[in-house]
């Protein structure tokens, strides 16, 4: 096997034990094996869509980080007819958007949100 070098913020770090622990994996190195495998798979969901889409985008934030949030349901409010937000423990908020659009940009908006570090959570489901 190849060895990399990754760098990891604290919350990473805690997330990666997490992950191990609660998969009762060997070590990082195999929890990191298992997160790319679930992330290839989700992946390969996203890249399956084509044509009219529907379903329900589930996104996870700490409240403080409306204004990043702001901006990428703005670039997104042709597919999202419905937006539901509610307040969580923890300071933190969850958005339910209705999502009704071409794959394309479906796929695009999946991908704005998973890359953006202040979220903590996205998960689409096709209906």
């Amino acid at each position: 096997m190849s060895i990399i070098s990754i760098s990891f913020s604290e919350e990473n770090l805690r997330s990666l034990d997490h992950l191990q622990k609660a998969n009762n994996l060997s070590g990082r190195s195999e929890a990191m094996r298992v997160a790319l495998r679930c992330a290839e798979a989700e992946v390969r969901d996203r890249e399956s869509l084509n044509g009219e889409v529907e379903g329900v985008l589930i996104v996870v934030h700490s409240s403080h980080n409306a204004p990043v949030l702001d901006a990428l349901k703005h670039d997104f409010q042709q597919i999202t007819p419905t937006q539901i937000h509610s307040h969580l423990k923890s300071n933190k908020c969850l958005e339910v958007f209705i999502i009704r659009g071409e794959a394309a940009l479906v796929q695009k908006m999946v991908a704005s949100f998973q890359k953006d570090d202040v979220i903590n959570y996205v998960k689409f489901v096709q209906s």
